[in-house]
C-alpha cells in the first residue's frame, strides 16, 4: 500500500528515476517513493535499450555527461562490488559524405579538449579494423576505444538496491492519474491506489513525461517514437573486440550480442504521440536489406529475436533537466533520445543537487532547462546520434 505522505515522489523506475533516487537518498533526504506504471522496477525503456555507452558526441554537453556518468559507472563497479559486464569495445563512426567531413573532425577536436581521445580513421584503417564489411562508399571514420557495452538492467538494479538500503520504498503497477497543486506549488499526487502528500514530484517517466506535464499544464515538449532492433543467429567471427560500428547518415547501427549481432535503424515517427509498441514487418524487411549490404554474412542468419522500444525525443536532441518554471517542487529529468541510460548516473546526481540545493553543482545545466523550448534558445542538435 502506498503511503499518506512521503517528502519526494519519483514517477519511473528506469535509469532516470532510479539514479536521482539513490543519489537523493546518498544526499540524506529520507521518505522518498518512486511510483512504477509497469509491474516490474525498470521494466520499460531501460530494460529494451541496446546497451550501449560512449563519449563521441557533437555537443559539449552530450560529452560531458557521458563522460561523467562512465566515471561513476567505474565506481559502483569498484567501490560497491556490482559487475554490469562492461565491454570495452569501443565504437566507430562511419562517415559516408564529404560535406560532413569538417564538422565531424571538429567535433573530434572539441572532444579531445575534453581528454576523450577518439582517433579520426583513414580508409586503410576502417577496412583492417572492419574486414567483414561493405564500406566502399565511407570516407572516413571516427573511433573512441574506451565506448562500449553493458547490461542496463544491471546497473538500474544496482541503483534501486542500493536506494532501497537507504530507505527508498518502490511500488510498482502504480499508474499516475493525477497531481495535486495550490497556489502553483506541488501538493500531492494521485495513482489508481490512493494519494501521496508531497511537496515534491520528480518527472522521471521517459516517453511519457509529456502526458505527466499534462496533469499539471505544462507543456514538457517530449514526444515517444518507437525504434526496433533484431539479434541475429550465430555469426563465426563475432567476438568481444567487435565494436559498436554505427552509420549515423543511414541510422544503421552493429553490435556484438551473445555469438550474433543486435542490430537496429532509426525508424521515423509514424504519427505523433502514439505508445503502441508493435513490430513493423515492412520495416523489418527493409532494415534486414541494408543490414545485409552492410554485413553480408547477415543473410545466412535468422533472426533470434526482436523487440520494440521507445527514444523520448526531444526538438534538439538534448534532455530536459532541472525545475520546471510555474510550478514550485516540480521536476523533470526525461528527453535523452536513446541516450538516457548511459548519462542517467550523473544526471541523477545533478538533480539531486538541485532539488536539495536550488542548483546543480557538479556541473553547469542551464542548457539543459525547459525553458529554452519556450524561449526559441534550443539552436543546437547532436549529430552523432542513431
Amino acid at each position: 500500500m502506498i503511503p499518506k505522505t512521503a517528502n519526494v515522489v519519483i514517477i519511473g523506475s528506469g535509469a532516470m528515476g532510479a539514479s536521482t533516487a539513490y543519489h537523493l537518498a546518498k544526499m540524506g533526504v529520507k521518505d522518498i517513493v518512486i511510483l512504477e506504471k509497469e509491474e516490474v522496477p525498470g521494466g520499460h525503456t531501460t530494460s529494451r535499450c541496446a546497451g550501449g555507452f560512449r563519449h563521441q558526441f557533437s555537443t559539449k554537453i552530450n560529452v560531458l555527461l557521458s563522460k561523467l556518468s562512465i566515471e561513476k559507472i567505474r565506481y559502483l563497479q569498484e567501490e560497491l562490488n556490482y559487475n554490469f559486464d562492461i565491454n570495452y569495445c569501443g565504437y566507430v563512426f562511419l562517415l559516408t559524405e564529404n560535406d560532413d567531413l569538417s564538422f565531424f573532425k571538429n567535433a573530434v577536436k572539441m572532444q579531445n579538449e575534453l581528454n576523450v581521445n577518439t582517433q579520426w580513421l583513414e580508409l586503410n584503417e576502417i577496412k583492417e579494423m572492419l574486414p567483414m564489411m561493405r564500406i566502399d562508399d565511407v570516407i572516413a571514420a571516427t573511433y573512441y576505444e574506451y565506448d562500449g557495452l553493458m547490461e542496463p538492467s544491471s546497473l538500474v538494479n544496482a541503483y534501486l538496491s542500493e536506494a532501497e538500503k537507504m530507505g527508498v520504498k518502490i511500488f510498482t503497477g502504480e499508474t499516475v492519474i493525477g497531481i495535486d497543486t495550490k497556489d502553483n506549488k506541488i501538493e500531492g499526487i494521485a495513482t489508481i491506489s490512493g494519494k501521496i502528500s508531497t511537496p515534491i514530484v520528480v518527472n522521471a517517466a521517459g516517453p511519457w513525461a509529456g502526458e505527466i506535464g499534462k496533469l499539471v499544464n505544462v507543456n514538457i515538449p517530449i514526444k515517444p517514437v518507437m525504434q526496433q532492433l533484431f539479434f541475429t543467429s550465430k555469426i563465426e567471427w563475432v567476438s568481444n573486440s567487435f565494436p559498436v560500428v554505427i552509420f549515423p547518415y543511414e541510422g544503421l547501427g552493429f553490435h556484438k550480442e551473445g555469438d550474433g549481432l543486435l542490430t537496429g535503424m532509426t525508424k521515423p515517427p509514424v504519427k505523433d504521440n502514439c505508445f503502441e509498441l508493435m513490430i513493423d514487418e515492412e520495416w523489418e524487411l527493409l532494415h534486414c536489406e541494408k543490414a545485409i549490404q552492410r554485413i553480408p554474412d547477415i543473410e545466412n542468419t535468422y533472426i533470434r529475436s526482436r523487440w520494440a522500444g521507445f527514444y523520448e525525443e526531444t526538438e534538439d536532441d538534448h534532455p530536459i533537466v532541472g525545475s520546471i518554471p510555474g510550478i514550485d517542487g516540480f521536476y523533470c529529468i526525461a528527453g535523452f533520445n536513446g541516450h538516457g541510460f548511459m548519462q542517467s548516473p550523473i544526471c541523477g546526481q545533478l538533480l539531486a543537487e538541485e532539488i536539495i540545493y536550488g542548483k546543480a553543482r557538479s556541473l553547469d545545466i542551464e542548457i539543459l532547462r525547459v525553458e529554452r523550448f519556450y524561449n526559441g534558445k534550443c539552436t543546437y542538435t547532436e549529430s552523432f546520434k542513431i
